[in-house]
């Protein structure tokens, strides 16, 4: 009898006990296939096969099977995890269709397999800072970044260091966000004009010539603690007397991200201007909509950028609010702007069966 109680009282080490070692089968299983999908990828750039391309997809077919395995088995719960570090809305995530505004085609959404039933949730990961570079474009070459004639490609080292120096997730993309027209230097993308994310600050007048002490002074706010939610007033007053550089905190109290890259996925050049029309319409009902020169405070801007990641899981929408939250929905369709609008961007909920990714940072109070 003895020795059956002390089995009862050990049941939930065993229990324990059986979960790691299902979790590291899996991690195990997941890594393998992942560097075999690594192996085929670099083939797949060498053109070293022809059958490179199929084999890479039948790889992540069956990492996104292990991924809902190994959820189903394990009992893990994205809705929970989310719900620890934003609020979770009961809410229908799809709005009725007579409440949408906008007419639109079901099949230039449809996902079809492993696009439309993986796990979404940590398939991206949240970004610590957003670096936003205006190009006044909707689509651009496969490698946004590499435009020959311009510096975005500064940009781009630039950010790299700031994320190895500093040891957070920086993420760069152009947008269609105009550009200053009577200026031939940023007309040609030599002259940039950069906003910030989540710091709700902009930076104009980057030039090949000050872009490294510009990202070595982002660099000492990113350092610094005792900067969070205060990053944008910091920044000002640090390139206050740059010659030609004006840093100007943004009005708007959110700031909506739909990938446009058809250059490089044509999923996201069908889908992200019918996303961007019914965010618009809907935005004007409430007049939070905003479009350039309209500085009225607390506004909603949109903005069509390049590649964000997870085409096949189109249409992905970026939201940063400056009440303080970062949410990466994907599988959207016009029918879910609503939601988004109404209990992201308003109420500063989520619904966790189409989050990628998300963060809660400072509160943006200036």
């Amino acid at each position: 009898m003895a020795y059956f109680r002390v089995g009862i009282r050990r049941i939930p080490q065993i229990r324990a006990c059986v979960r790691a070692e299902i979790r590291f089968f899996f991690f195990s299983l997941y890594h393998r296939i992942f560097i075999l999908k690594a192996l085929v990828s670099s083939s797949l750039e060498l053109n070293v096969t022809p059958l490179a391309t199929t084999l890479c997809h039948k790889v992540t077919v069956r990492m996104n099977y292990i991924k809902i395995l190994k959820s189903k088995v394990l009992g893990d719960d994205p809705a929970e995890k989310i719900s620890s570090v934003l609020p979770v809305s009961e809410s229908q995530f799809s709005c009725d269709p007579s409440e949408c505004h906008t007419s639109f085609k079901e099949s230039c959404f449809t996902l079809k397999g492993a696009d439309a039933s993986a796990p979404l949730y940590e398939s991206a990961k949240p970004v610590d800072l957003h670096i936003l570079v205006s190009t006044g474009k909707t689509d651009w070459e496969h490698d946004a970044f590499e435009e020959k004639g311009t510096i975005l490609n500064l940009v781009n080292r630039e950010s790299g260091k700031l994320a190895e120096t500093c040891g957070i997730n920086v993420k760069s993309n152009v947008t269609n966000d105009a550009l200053d027209f009577s200026d031939p230097d940023s007309l040609s993308l030599n002259k940039l004009k950069v906003l910030l994310l989540p710091w709700f600050v902009s930076i104009n007048g980057i030039t090949k010539d000050n872009i490294e002490e510009i990202f070595d002074i982002i660099k000492t706010i990113v350092s610094d603690e005792n900067n969070k939610g205060a990053e944008a007033v910091v920044l000002e007053e640090k390139l206050k007397n740059m010659n030609g550089v004006n840093v100007s905190k943004c009005s708007n109290g959110s700031y909506v991200l739909l990938c446009s890259h058809r250059t490089r996925d044509k999923r996201c050049g069908i889908t992200a201007p019918i996303m961007k029309k019914e965010f618009d319409s809907q935005l004007r009902d409430i007049d939070l909509y905003r479009d350039p020169g309209d500085d009225r405070p607390d506004g909603v801007k949109v903005l069509f950028v390049n590649h964000v990641g997870g085409h096949k899981f189109a249409a992905n929408v970026l939201i940063y609010n400056k009440h303080g939250e970062f949410v990466w929905f994907a599988r959207c369709t016009p029918l879910n702007v609503k939601f988004m609008i109404e209990e992201t961007v308003l109420g500063h909920k989520v619904n966790a069966e189409h989050v990628r990714a998300c963060a809660h940072f400072q509160e943006i109070k200036w």
